[in-house]
C-alpha cells in the first residue's frame, strides 16, 4: 500500500472524514428534505470559492509556490493524490462552513434576523470559529505541508502570497502564519454576505 507512518495514516483518515461528511450528510438531508435551499447554496458556493481562492492554487503551486507534492511525503501523494486534494480541502471547508452556520443559528436561535442584515456578533462568531479552526489545521494537522519562507502560492484569498508571510505566534514550537489565515479571515464576510443576500432574496420573494 502506501507504507503510511502512524501520522500520516491519522492524518489521511481526518481528512477523507472531514472531506465525505458534507457529502454523506447532505445527501441524508436531502433525501430527508430537511435542508434549506439558502444553505445548500452557500455550502455549494462555498466548495467553489474555496478551490478558486485558495485550495486549487495551494495544491498546484500556481503562482510562485511549490505544488502540494513536493511539500509531503511519497507515502501522502499515494493516500491522498494531487489531484484529488483539492477537492478533499474544499469539501472540508464546506464542512467547517456548515458548522459555522450551525452554531450561529444556535447562538442566536431567539432573533428572527439572523441573516437579516449585517450584525456584528454574528459576524464575529463566523471569524473566531473560522480562523480557530484553520489555526488548528495549521498547527496540528498540515503544519507539515505549509511553507513559511515562499513555498505557498499566491491566491485570489491569499492576496500577499508569500512575499508578505510573517509568523503570528507559535503553538508547541510551530508557527501560525499571517498567509493560512488571511485565507478564512477574507472567508468570513463573503460567506456572512451571501448568508444575508439569500436571506434576503428568499424573504422578498415570498412576500
Amino acid at each position: 500500500m502506501c507504507e503510511l507512518t502512524n501520522n500520516e495514516l491519522w492524518l489521511v483518515v481526518r481528512l477523507y472524514a472531514f472531506a465525505l461528511s458534507p457529502v454523506v450528510l447532505g445527501l441524508y438531508y436531502l433525501i430527508k428534505k430537511n435542508i434549506s435551499y439558502n444553505t445548500a447554496i452557500i455550502l455549494c458556493s462555498t466548495f467553489f470559492i474555496c478551490a478558486a481562492g485558495f485550495e486549487l492554487w495551494l495544491t498546484y503551486g500556481i503562482f510562485d509556490g511549490l505544488p502540494v507534492s513536493e511539500r509531503r511525503s511519497e507515502a501522502l501523494n499515494c493516500a491522498i493524490p494531487q489531484d484529488l486534494n483539492w477537492v478533499l480541502n474544499s469539501l472540508g471547508d464546506v464542512f467547517i462552513v456548515w458548522i459555522g452556520l450551525f452554531l450561529v443559528k444556535k447562538i442566536f436561535n431567539k432573533s428572527p434576523y439572523i441573516f437579516k442584515k449585517w450584525n456584528w456578533s454574528i459576524f464575529l462568531v463566523l471569524l473566531v470559529w473560522f480562523v480557530a479552526q484553520n489555526i488548528y489545521v495549521e498547527v496540528f494537522i498540515y503544519h507539515n505541508q505549509l511553507g513559511i519562507s515562499g513555498d505557498l502560492s499566491w491566491g485570489p484569498l491569499m492576496p500577499l502570497g508569500s512575499y508578505y508571510n510573517p509568523t503570528l505566534f507559535e503553538i508547541l514550537g510551530r508557527p501560525v502564519t499571517f498567509q493560512s489565515q488571511s485565507t478564512w479571515v477574507l472567508m468570513t464576510p463573503i460567506i456572512y454576505c451571501i448568508s444575508i443576500y439569500l436571506n434576503n432574496k428568499s424573504t422578498n420573494s415570498n412576500d
